[in-house]
C-alpha cells in the first residue's frame, strides 16, 4: 500500500501569530479606557448629574423623600387608574423624524393663553409645593423663567403671589383658583395676583369633593392630619428633605 499523506501546514507569519497569541491584559492597555468619575462635594449636583430620565429623577426623590411627601406628589386618586392612563398616553406618543432636512434653526416658542411662550407647555399648578422640596414655588418659578415658560401658582400654595413674583420677575406668572364659599378672600388672591403682574388666571372645577386620595390615607396626610408613629420615624433619616 502506498504510504499514508501527511498534510502540513504551510509556516505563519509574525503577524499571524501574533494574532492568535494569549495573554493578559496589561494596566497600560487599560490607560485611556479607565477614567474614573472625580468625587464631587456638591453631592445634590453629582446626584442630578447621573439622572439621564424623569425615571432617574424619581428614583433620586424616592430615595432621600419621605415617604408621606413622596407619595402625596408620586400618587392619585383611588386606584390612580387616570394616573396610569396619562403616563401610558405619553408612551404611545411616537415620533417620526424627517432625514436630510435643514434643522439649524428650530424654533419651538408658540403662544400660549395671549403670551409668548418658548415651550408649548407649562408648569401646572401644584398644592404644598413646599411639602416636596423646602425652595417650593420659589425654585419652580424661577426655573419657569429661565426656561421662558408659564408658572402657575396653585391656591394652596405654600408661596405667596409676591415671593413668585420675586422669584420670576420677568416670566409669566399665572394664579389658579379654587373659588371659596369665602368670596371676599377669593376677591382678595386674586387681586393680589394680579397687583403683581400675573397675566392668567386659571379657574378650576375639578374638585366638588376632595379626592380619595387612599396613600395619603395611609401616611396620615389628611385634612386634619392623622400622622402616625410609622409616618413620622420614616421621615427622621432624610436628612436632606429637611433643609
Amino acid at each position: 500500500m502506498p504510504p499514508a499523506r501527511r498534510w502540513v501546514s504551510p509556516a505563519r507569519t509574525a503577524e499571524e501569530c501574533l494574532m492568535t497569541e494569549r495573554r493578559l491584559p496589561r494596566p497600560s492597555d487599560f490607560t485611556d479606557l479607565l477614567r474614573f468619575r472625580r468625587p464631587a462635594l456638591a453631592l445634590t449636583a453629582a446626584r442630578l448629574a447621573r439622572a439621564h430620565t424623569i425615571a432617574d429623577l424619581r428614583r433620586i426623590a424616592k430615595r432621600v423623600t419621605p415617604k408621606g411627601p413622596f407619595d402625596y406628589t408620586d400618587g392619585a386618586a383611588e386606584e390612580e387608574l387616570s394616573l396610569a392612563r396619562a403616563r401610558q398616553a405619553f408612551r404611545d406618543i411616537e415620533f417620526h423624524p424627517a432625514i436630510l432636512r435643514d434643522v439649524s434653526v428650530v424654533d419651538t416658542t408658540c403662544t400660549v393663553a395671549g403670551g409668548p411662550s418658548a415651550l408649548p407647555f407649562g408648569i401646572a399648578p401644584t398644592g404644598f409645593t413646599r411639602m416636596m422640596h423646602s425652595a417650593g414655588e420659589k425654585a419652580g418659578a424661577a426655573a419657569a423663567g429661565a426656561a421662558g415658560i408659564p408658572f402657575s401658582l396653585s391656591t394652596v400654595g405654600t408661596a405667596t403671589p409676591e415671593e413668585v413674583a420675586a422669584a420670576n420677575p420677568h416670566g409669566r406668572n399665572w394664579f389658579q383658583l379654587y373659588m371659596w364659599a369665602d368670596r371676599e378672600r377669593s376677591m382678595d388672591v386674586m387681586g393680589r395676583a394680579a397687583s403683581n403682574g400675573f397675566d392668567t388666571l386659571l379657574l378650576t372645577v375639578d374638585v366638588p369633593i376632595g379626592g380619595a386620595r387612599l396613600r395619603d390615607r395611609y401616611n396620615g396626610l389628611t385634612i386634619p392630619p392623622t400622622l402616625t408613629g410609622r409616618t413620622v420615624l420614616n421621615a427622621l433619616p432624610k436628612v436632606r428633605w429637611w433643609f
